[in-house]
């Protein structure tokens, strides 16, 4: 089973000017009374300090490490794994996301300025591409859960950009950064304008921003350029891709009258039939193995960086008119274009008789006198396959039933573009309240994302069979032929497209005519629309001094009601499944709406004695009233112990629930296609071989004898469909998350601060799909005899075509899974002072992950994926790895280091799944470097140049265990070193 890794950290809190992120728990300056709110409390404080991990990365840093998307600067910090980015093109959707500790970025609440961002799509997740860049004052990430204060979604912490609402001035940036290749190019410009009003009570601020990302190509890459797989015999990768290919591959068991050689490499016996057509209609055995083998590379064309432009438009405005009342707006705008791109369409049907119902007779293709065949091919064909109808008694039957895989490459690539827009308005006022130290925060906030997709390049099913059966009129069984020797269709009718239908010629690679190409081609569109609206009221203080100390109980108190709401509105071919090419959706609309009342103190229990220099419990809760689920309560304990002034302890012990979100709720069965192994196929095969016992069980489930441990069965680019849906009956997930460390900042070191936390996170009833997903559900289906087995719910799922490969896998969301995730975080920040030499500050964000299960269903295998990748455990996760930045000052001058290290991974597919087998069964320890040095001319003009990947680390190269590209571009750097110019003006 595909599944996100779980990784990462648990920290605290706020940072040096200098530092790319924090970890050191010192005060928090916002305002002239130094009164604070951190993520994860909403209680107000004079010189607060987070009894929760937070981790803080100032908005400097993305000029010091020229990261122009939010995400590509804090997919480096240790608490995340990469979530979608600029290198997703499949999987991906154009849009960018955060993932903390890797458990989904459906389980991270995304915030700004402490109240939920607009979501995008169906899912509920936040497309950060939406938040301006250059409002952004910091970033603060709380990891572990927060939904007491929060509210669902928080399962795995908060990540929260605060805006900037006091700028003064006109400034001006603009970045260009590329790859030492010259290519992926991205520029970025913005300008914003803020002003404080004349009597020092307002302030408004405005940006507006645009961003140019230049698309690189997988073709572009010596490492990407080519689809490698494993070569069979474990020792290396080959050249391999997809059995659609353009010359059109065929299997029925085929006897070509003489034994295959035995460099053809086709798996199983001289005669096992995978045939494959040449240009003049001749079938011949495909090659299968080898260094030049027929299979149909996928990968040049591909993305290995997405094209993207972005505008975005945000601004602040507050005022005060009294201490009782400051108004406040904040408004946001982003349209992203955004655009992916495929190989042509991979066709692989047994065309039916046009209703689409499971088991009906297929429609063959015309055989007998088919001028696109030679007559030698025909005689196969007809043996193998054929109707049994012979009219003109010449030996070939008149049709044959199949299973064509086919290559469109006529049709052209497939394109896929997503325009989103995103907008979403903030209104608000807050203010003393008539009772000491009391205040109130009340808002309103409604938000929409549009998005608009266009793809091209994809097939019409219907069109395409109809295209493959050439007209008869005569019934002797021939193909009727023209004057010149060309067919007809035997319907010529149009059914929908723009021109009559146009005899299909499949047999041999560039035989499409353009005539037939245009007939086959459907433009399809969907559009979608999220709607978010949350209206909340906040009443923050403190209840009096506690006798045995003298500061003062803290609290908060406040109420929620959120409204979410979803539709998604598909073009006729995407939402009926007739298009091949991109994957079919039917129409999904939904919403919910979720009533909430919290609250949370913290109470100050000692204060000023021997060994206790400070003593508090933090207590908080939370009860949900959701519109799907019912009633739900979750509560947070914790508290700190400062035993002096060098060293304090923390702790906390949070429950969560994640209620289903609209997706998972409501959405209709639809296509998916993720990573996946089939056990009977040669690539799936267990390490030992096919056992009778597995034979057995593939022969039992509808897989020919003679196709058995052959890669016949290997899937197509290493995808199986999948048909994936909602389930209105899902319930809450429910989540523990302990974290308990202490903080350390010794009085003989002065300016170092250290600090180390344990995470312990637990999710039961976690929403998965049935049986774990795809992969799993096939190897418990054919591996496991306690559960699986020929007649068990997970073979059920499993449908098969008649010459064994794999149709589809049905599964549905479900409250089944278990996960758990246990490390380590530490963290440690230096700073001093060397004279005339400069100031020097060290930052060091490093974890160590213990375990980090998944159990798809109770009494399956429990996955470890710590320290592990693959088709069990998707992107790396390494038991170790660590982010460390210095940064010397010197006068005008600023000098940045960071070194990011990922720790070594190892296939979790051989180590964990006994019916998987890699060739690539680890990868090492992967070291990054990023430097960059900037230089300030007075207060108005700071450049900043650098350098990422300074010592040009090449992506590990995998083949066909990967996410894309052979390797994993999300996790690992797939372009090389490049450079990149930062100007910051200031007027």
């Amino acid at each position: 089973m595909k599944m996100s890794t779980k990784t990462r950290l648990m920290l605290s809190a706020i940072s040096a000017a200098a530092l790319a992120a924090t970890a050191a728990p010192t005060y928090a300056q916002d305002s002239d009374d130094d009164v604070v709110v951190v993520t994860g409390s909403r209680i107000v404080k004079q010189d607060f300090i987070s009894n929760s991990p937070v981790a803080t990365v100032e908005a400097i840093q993305f000029e010091r490490t020229g990261v122009i998307n939010t995400e590509d600067l804090l997919n480096t910090l240790p608490q995340t794994v990469a979530g979608l980015t600029s290198t997703s093109n499949n999987p991906g959707n154009g849009t960018a996301t955060i993932d903390l500790r890797g458990l989904g970025a459906n389980r991270t609440l995304v915030l700004v300025n402490g109240r939920r961002a607009q979501p995008n799509g169906q899912a509920g997740i936040v497309d950060i591409n939406t938040i301006p860049p250059a409002l952004i004052e910091n970033v603060e990430v709380l990891t572990g859960g927060a939904s007491s204060v929060y509210g669902a979604d928080a399962v795995s912490g908060v990540v929260n950009f605060i805006l900037r609402d006091d700028f003064d001035g006109i400034q001006a940036n603009i970045g260009y950064n590329a790859t030492e290749q010259g290519d992926g190019d991205i520029l970025n410009a913005n300008v914003t304008i803020g002003a404080n009003s004349a009597d020092g009570k307002g302030n408004a601020t405005f940006s507006i921003g645009w961003t140019d990302r230049q698309a690189v190509l997988q073709g572009d890459r010596e490492f990407s350029n080519v689809a490698l797989f494993d070569n069979g015999a474990g020792d290396g990768l080959e050249p391999g891709g997809s059995s659609g290919v353009p010359g059109t591959s065929i299997f029925a068991g085929f006897d070509f009258g003489e034994p295959i050689p035995a460099d053809a490499d086709i798996g199983a016996g001289p005669n096992v039939g995978l045939g494959v057509f040449d240009a003049d209609g001749t079938l011949r055995p495909f090659v299968l193995g080898g260094d030049v083998n027929d299979f149909y590379n996928y990968a040049p064309v591909n993305f290995l960086q997405l094209p993207q432009e972005r505008f975005t438009l945000g601004g602040t405005a507050r005022y005060e008119f009294n201490d009782h009342a400051e108004a406040y707006i904040e408004g946001r705008f982003a349209q992203n274009v955004v655009a992916s791109q495929l190989a042509p369409t991979p066709i692989f049907q047994t065309p039916d008789n046009g209703t689409g119902n499971p088991g009906d007779p297929p429609v063959g293709f015309s055989l007998d006198g088919n001028p696109f065949i030679n007559p030698a091919s025909q005689q196969i064909i007809s043996d193998a396959i054929g109707d049994g109808i012979d009219t003109d008694g010449d030996g070939i039957d008149d049709t044959a039933s199949f299973l064509l895989r086919r290559r469109l490459v006529e049709v052209g690539p497939r394109f896929n573009n997503d325009t989103r827009n995103t907008f979403q308005l903030v209104t608000g006022v807050r203010g003393d309240l008539w009772i000491d130290n009391w205040g109130y925060d009340v808002s309103y906030s409604e938000g929409r994302t549009t998005n608009s997709n266009f793809q091209t390049g994809n097939v019409n099913r219907d069109r395409f069979d109809q295209a493959l059966l050439l007209a008869d009129a005569d019934g002797d069984g021939n193909v009727d032929l023209d004057a010149n020797g060309n067919p007809s269709c035997a319907d010529t009718g149009s059914n929908g497209a723009t021109i009559d239908c146009s005899p299909l010629n499949l047999f041999g690679p560039g035989n499409i005519s353009p005539d037939a190409a245009a007939f086959l081609q459907t433009a399809v569109s969907t559009t979608d629309e999220t709607i978010q609206r949350v209206l909340q009221a906040n009443v923050n203080g403190d209840l009096g001094e506690f006798s045995l100390t003298d500061s003062p109980i803290g609290f908060a108190i406040g109420a929620e009601y959120i409204e979410n709401i979803f539709e998604f509105r598909p073009s006729q071919d995407v939402a009926a499944s007739t298009i091949a090419g991109f994957n079919g959706a039917p129409p999904v609309q939904g919403e919910y709406d979720v009533y909430s009342a919290y609250g949370e103190a913290q109470i100050p229990l000692l204060s000023g004695l021997p060994f206790a220099e400070r003593l508090t419990l933090d207590i908080a809760g939370r009860v949900s009233d959701f519109s799907t689920v019912g009633t739900e309560y979750n509560y947070k304990v914790g508290g700190e112990w400062a035993i002096n002034d060098q060293i304090r302890l923390r702790g906390n012990f949070n429950t969560a629930v994640r209620a289903p979100n609209i997706g998972e709720l409501f959405s209709p069965q639809g296509e998916n296609f993720p990573g996946a192994d089939d056990p009977c196929s040669a690539s799936g095969a267990p390490a030992g071989g096919i056992t009778p016992e597995l034979s057995a069980a593939c022969v039992a489930t509808g897989v020919p004898l003679a196709a058995v441990g052959t890669p016949l069965l290997d899937p197509a680019a290493g995808q199986i469909r999948s048909i994936v849906g909602g389930n209105p009956d899902l319930d809450v997930e429910e989540a523990e998350t302990i974290t308990f460390g202490a903080v350390f900042t010794p009085d003989f070191v002065e300016g170092l601060t250290v600090s180390v936390d344990y995470f312990d996170i637990q999710i039961d009833d976690s929403i998965a799909l049935f049986g774990g997903g795809t992969d799993n559900i096939l190897n418990v289906c054919l591996t496991d005899t306690n559960v699986g087995g020929p007649g068990s719910a997970f073979c059920n799922a499993v449908n098969r075509r008649a010459d064994g490969t794999i149709d589809f896998v049905s599964n549905q969301a479900a409250n089944v899974a278990f996960e758990s995730l246990t490390g380590i975080d530490f963290a440690a920040q230096y700073g001093f002072e060397a004279g005339e030499i400069g100031d020097f500050n060290f930052n060091y964000l490093g974890t160590v992950t213990f375990e980090s299960e998944f159990q798809a269903f109770e009494g399956d295998t429990i996955f470890d994926c710590a320290g592990l990748f693959g088709n069990n455990c998707g992107e790396p996760d390494p038991e170790y790895r660590h982010r460390l930045s210095g940064a010397w000052l010197k006068d005008s001058w600023t000098t940045q280091i960071v070194w990011q290290l990922l720790g070594s991974v190892d296939d979790g597919g051989i180590l964990d799944d006994p019916v998987t087998t890699q060739f690539v069964d680890s990868i090492g320890t992967t070291h990054y470097f990023d430097v960059s040095v900037s230089k300030s001319f007075g207060d108005n003009l700071t450049l900043t140049v650098g350098s990422n990947n300074v010592l040009d680390e090449d992506p590990p190269i995998i083949g066909d265990n990967d996410e894309q590209a052979n390797t994993f571009p999300s996790t690992y750097d797939p372009f090389g070193r490049s450079f990149f110019a930062n100007a910051r003006i200031n007027f």
